[in-house]
């Protein structure tokens, strides 16, 4: 309710961060959609005549299997909320143009059947946001990849530790999320694979001379 009235706002993932993750995760849609789901992709960058072919092919869309309504309706007000998008407007795939529903904020059954391609696929994108939404988004933005780098820069530090501490056969004491201390001889985690386990466990190695 609160994100019909007031849009995104900074603390909302962005639609390029939902796609940057979804990248990252290799994220895959079963086969069909589940029972009273409907399967929809949404692109980022459509503009209307384009064919969405070199955007299929580069992956530039999200795409997700949504739960209808107990009516049978698709809320779009939901696939705004699940992907920070300030509006999103259904395509018709046959004419390669924006779909003006009757009611902007759901789609009726018999639309989503006309609207849908032959693989049962809904097809949106977001229009041009706001000037206010953009500058909302790129200061997000500055803050998330400040974040990025400084995550990446610590990571990176405390590999060079771990390494520094191999080469001087030092012992290691490894603190788990749990709290758990484990005695690791500096022998087992020599390697590569044993190393980044450690590290992308998101335990602290404490090290001390053997």
């Amino acid at each position: 309710m609160l994100y019909a009235l007031f849009g995104p706002s900074i603390f909302c993932r962005t639609p390029q961060e939902h796609l940057e993750y979804q990248w990252r995760k290799n994220i895959q849609l079963p086969r069909t959609p589940p029972e009273r789901h409907v399967r929809v992709y949404l692109f980022l960058e459509w503009q209307e005549g384009q064919d969405d072919k070199e955007l299929l092919d580069n992956l530039l869309y999200l795409k997700a299997d949504v739960p209808l309504e107990p009516t049978g309706k698709l809320s779009l007000l939901r696939i705004q909320e699940m992907w920070g998008l300030e509006k999103c407007v259904p395509i018709d795939q046959c004419r390669r143009m924006a779909f003006k529903s009757a009611h902007s904020d759901y789609l009726s059954p018999i639309a989503i059947g006309v609207l849908a391609d032959e693989n049962g696929v809904l097809k949106l994108f977001e229009p041009k946001p706001s000037d206010a939404t953009i500058v909302m988004r790129e200061k997000r933005m500055q803050y998330v990849r400040r974040y990025q780098a400084e995550t990446t820069w610590l990571y990176e530090t405390a590999i060079q530790k771990v390494d520094e501490a191999l080469s001087s056969k030092k012992i290691f004491f490894v603190s788990n999320q749990s709290g758990t201390c484990l005695w690791v001889p500096w022998l087992e985690i020599k390697n590569e694979y044993a190393r980044s386990r450690l590290m992308t466990d998101r335990g602290f190695a404490y090290c001390m001379e053997s």
